[in-house]
């Protein structure tokens, strides 16, 4: 494995403003195959498996309906070895990762997110650790499209700086379709801020610290969003952890990339895992 290390400016903006760009991470052409199989899926009869609904109208269940409704596959990573092979525990994620973590890795989330043309849908603001609620600050996180993200069709969007901040408790509203943080406190951040849009071409990768105010709008466009995401952290890290995550997987041990497919599973690291509360309503 090759010694990555940010550039000077790469490391002054995560220190600042929270985040930083790597482009072409991985090539068009794998960009172009991982697509296809994450729209392969979706076909499926039994897509919902790994699937997460948007919350508009039900569409027909024609395998073009189902590619337009769902916005997630989560956990459908570790299920493809040409993702988890290429991105999770691709040589260029892993490289960057351990400047952040170390020689032992693991990946404690990972998903695909899709935001079709027409209908894909707002995700709203938040902090990933304001839904994971497990005290984990020191995780890595990372999102690389598989074709273009811009304005148009519904980029991330990050409140620089909003990374120094506390977590914010999040919060359910009647149309939420996770938990939030208040709307009532998110002008105030952004006008004390601004707003920085995540325009990446394809392969390019966003790394934010996940604590970030982050959000992306509804896809009017032509033009779909389909995104890898996955989080990564280390043995250190989850022993400080709140909760024990079952989903979580292996990527490197001792610096040697972990090959087993399916991936090897983290034993549990807390004894008594008491469920996630649901969030609170929203009182705005």
């Amino acid at each position: 494995m090759q010694d990555w290390q940010p550039t000077p400016a790469q490391k002054a903006q995560y220190e600042n403003q929270g985040y930083f760009i790597e482009h072409n991470v991985i090539s068009e052409d794998l960009a172009a195959q991982l697509r296809g199989v994450i729209r392969n899926v979706l076909m499926l009869p039994n897509a919902g498996e790994f699937a997460d609904y948007d919350p508009m109208d039900p569409m027909n269940d024609s395998p073009q309906g189902r590619i337009a409704r769902f916005r997630k596959l989560a956990n459908f990573c570790v299920e493809s070895p040409l993702i988890w092979h290429n991105i999770h525990t691709g040589p260029t994620v892993l490289n960057i990762a351990r400047h952040f973590l170390g020689d032992d890795i693991i990946v404690k989330f990972n998903s695909c997110f899709l935001k079709p043309a027409h209908t894909g849908a707002a995700t709203p603001w938040h902090q990933d650790n304001g839904l994971w609620r497990d005290g984990d600050t020191e995780s890595f996180n990372i999102w690389i499209p598989l074709e273009p993200a811009t304005r148009e069709n519904g980029c991330m969007q990050f409140i620089p700086s909003s990374h120094k901040t506390k977590v914010v408790e999040h919060v359910l509203y009647s149309d939420s379709i996770h938990g939030e943080i208040p709307r009532k406190v998110v002008p105030e951040m952004i006008e004390k801020h601004g707003v920085h849009h995540i325009e990446l071409d394809t392969g390019d990768a966003v790394i934010w610290h996940s604590n970030m105010w982050h959000y992306s709008p509804p896809n009017p466009s032509e033009k779909s969003r389909i995104a890898i995401a996955g989080v990564l952290t280390n043995p250190e890290i989850t022993k400080k952890n709140k909760r024990h995550f079952p989903n979580a997987k292996w990527a490197m041990k001792n610096g040697v990339v972990c090959t087993q497919f399916p991936p090897e599973p983290i034993p549990k690291w807390i004894e008594t895992n008491a469920p996630f509360q649901p969030f609170p309503p929203a009182k705005d």
